[in-house]
């Protein structure tokens, strides 16, 4: 290349950055400076101080103005379940903007009384609702607190009891709250009779519900619709475990003789056919031998199909595979129905997975002992295979300690199929002894003992 081309090369490079200088300089002066937020205020608040509500706000002053960290802040705000509605509101203020959260105080609980009732004292009541003196009236706690009210009657007998909250207002927007009862009379249950069984006998059918008759002074036969809402799912469980999988509810009904107190209950059923149990199979077990996973299936040909039965069957597959680090294995119950008659065919699809390692042992539970001290007794470690031979141990060597009234273990998929979490949560017992006592002897005359143990002496154990 010539001096000359040289020259003019260098003269073209020079003039592009130029440019390229003076239009980057001019995009700048072109982009408005942000608008920084001045000031950040609250007010409609009354009794929440301020600091709880900033508390909540990620907005900074002397940042720049972001409409959707505000928007975030609004609903942090009211998470707080203090207030009824909460407002931004942005103002000009020194060359920037003033954001004030207006905020609408939900009122205050200041009395809770009972109207009504007579069989049960206000204290008794009282302890049964969640809705205590001081705290943030919210009407879907209102409406929690009847509902537990009228378990709590019905609990007692009181079937037809009714519960009406009202709220009247303090000239301070405060409420005081009256449960208004009509607690009518105590009811027992005179009969629980069955329509449309057939395969199951009513004395079955009785026996798998909570629901129970009156029994002379034994057992007094009291209705709960809760409870009785349960028993529905317990009848069809039933009828699923002998068999009879289209089994179903079609009503039941609660018959009042309030002249007698008394309370018949009718359950119509409608069973369909009993089905039993075909050809019982396996696919994909290869690390174990089949006979070794035969033998965890509760299932046999010509057995009355139960579907309690299958799941057992399953959970005892599970933990043979766990005991070999396996503890991500899958097993699908597939049920197959035979189109002629009523024999389903059953094939377990097993899925072994891939070995599972500790990813993280969390230990929820222990205020006075120390993790540490609980750790150095368990046989499972971080990054170790996983087995329910190591997690049983675990808990048996916390047990044994002495020191907890509970230890219970579980277990909760980790960041992929080979890592799993171990939750170990332990409640506490009181560890410690103190006693004292005296006698007399005609060596030493008055003798006096002061005995005083602690079995795990500041929480490490000593």
């Amino acid at each position: 290349m010539t001096t000359a081309a040289r020259v003019c090369l260098a003269v073209v490079i020079v003039l592009t950055a130029g440019l390229f200088i003076a239009s980057t300089a001019r995009a700048q002066q072109s982009q408005p400076p942000p608008i920084l937020i001045r000031d950040i205020h609250v007010e409609g608040n009354r009794r929440v101080q301020d600091a709880v509500i900033l508390g909540r706000v990620k907005s900074t002053v002397g940042s720049a103005f972001n409409p959707s960290l505000l928007s975030e802040d609004i609903r942090s705000i009211f998470s707080l379940g203090f207030f009824d509605d909460v407002q931004l509101r942005v103002e000009d203020f020194e060359g920037g903007v003033k954001i004030v959260f207006a905020v609408s105080e939900r009122p205050f609980v200041r009395d809770v009384d009972f109207v009504g009732n007579k069989a049960e004292d206000r204290d008794a009541l009282q302890d049964k609702i969640d809705v205590k003196l001081g705290s943030v009236y919210n009407p879907v706690d209102v409406q929690r607190a009847v509902e537990k009210l009228r378990d709590f009657y019905e609990d007692e007998g009181y079937f037809e009891v009714q519960i009406t909250p009202t709220v009247e207002k303090f000239a301070d927007s405060d409420v005081k709250l009256i449960f208004n009862i009509v607690e009518g009379r105590q009811m027992t249950i005179e009969a629980i009779q069955f329509r449309g069984n057939k395969g199951l006998r009513d004395d079955q059918l009785k026996e798998a519900m909570e629901t129970k008759e009156r029994q002379y002074f034994i057992m007094r036969g009291k209705v709960q619709r809760q409870r009785l809402e349960l028993d529905i799912d317990r009848l069809i469980g039933l009828y699923n475990d002998n068999g009879y999988i289209q089994a179903r509810v079609e009503s039941h009904d609660v018959a009042v003789d309030r002249e007698r107190a008394r309370v018949t209950i009718t359950v119509v059923v409608v069973e369909g056919p009993q089905f039993r149990v075909g050809d019982v199979k396996m696919t994909g077990v290869t690390l174990l031998p089949e006979r070794e996973v035969d033998r965890q299936i509760r299932l046999k040909t010509g057995d009355v199909f139960s579907v309690s039965r299958v799941r057992d069957s399953v959970a005892g597959i599970l933990n043979l595979y766990s005991t070999i680090g396996r503890a991500s294995a899958d097993i699908n119950p597939r049920r197959d129905q035979s189109p002629t008659d009523n024999i389903i065919h059953m094939t377990f699809e097993v899925t072994e997975g891939p070995e599972v390692y500790v990813e993280r042992i969390n230990i929820n539970g222990n205020v006075r002992s120390e993790d540490k001290i609980l750790r150095r007794e368990l046989p499972l470690h971080e990054g170790e295979l996983y087995t329910l031979q190591k997690r049983d141990r675990a808990r048996q060597r916390l047990v044994n300690l002495g020191y907890f009234e509970t230890v219970n273990v579980d277990t909760q998929p980790g960041s992929d199929k080979t890592r799993i979490i171990v939750n170990i949560v332990v409640v506490e017992r009181a560890t410690g002894l103190f006693s004292i006592g005296g006698g007399y002897s005609s060596v030493d005359s008055l003798v006096g003992t002061i005995d005083l143990a602690q079995r795990n002496f500041l929480g490490r154990g000593w």
